[in-house]
């Protein structure tokens, strides 16, 4: 590229341009959708555990009430993730930036996020402190998000800054 000229080095300039915007916006679809798909996984895992102790072991009451449990995810899902937004957004800048890509990370991000997302409900809805129970399973729901979304995005978390910081160092026989 340098040694083609000023018209080459414009062309050359503008491909890592482009390259590097497409790579931004596939890792924004990628913690987008890791985040979404995190927000299903946690909110079904509680489903399960509401889901095994309504039904008590009972077959007849298994059938109903596993459809309605199915559909219902979604939907606890768009409340989970209005109040688990900005607190994982917190987590995942963190990890992006400090190139942590480690399970326990990400575990323990997801507990965090599920802690504060429950603080900041209970907070704007001047709500009572919950249940110890429920508390718990919120916070085991936050771990099983948090899993999900470290296979999906966390795995490759600050990626992106490696291959910028290699793009930037000069090569040694050049």
């Amino acid at each position: 590229c340098l040694l083609g000229g000023s018209r080459q080095i414009f062309r050359c300039m503008e491909t890592d341009a482009l390259t590097r915007l497409l790579s931004y916006i596939g890792r924004f679809i990628l913690v987008s959708f890791g985040f979404v798909v995190a927000v299903l996984a946690a909110c079904a895992f509680v489903m399960l555990l509401l889901w095994g102790g309504i039904t008590g072991g009972e077959e007849e009451l298994r059938r109903p009430l596993g459809a309605v449990a199915g559909l219902s995810v979604p939907v606890i899902a768009a409340f989970a993730a209005y109040y688990a937004f900005w607190p994982a957004m917190a987590v995942i800048l963190l990890a992006e930036w400090s190139n942590r890509r480690s399970w326990l990370f990400h575990a323990l991000g997801g507990i965090a996020i599920a802690a504060a997302a429950v603080v900041i409900r209970a907070n704007r809805e001047g709500l009572q402190t919950p249940d110890p129970a429920a508390f718990a399973a919120v916070l085991a729901a936050g771990a099983v998000g948090g899993t999900v979304y470290w296979l999906i995005s966390g795995r490759s978390s600050g990626r992106m800054l490696d291959e910028v910081a290699e793009r930037r160092t000069p090569t040694s026989g050049s």
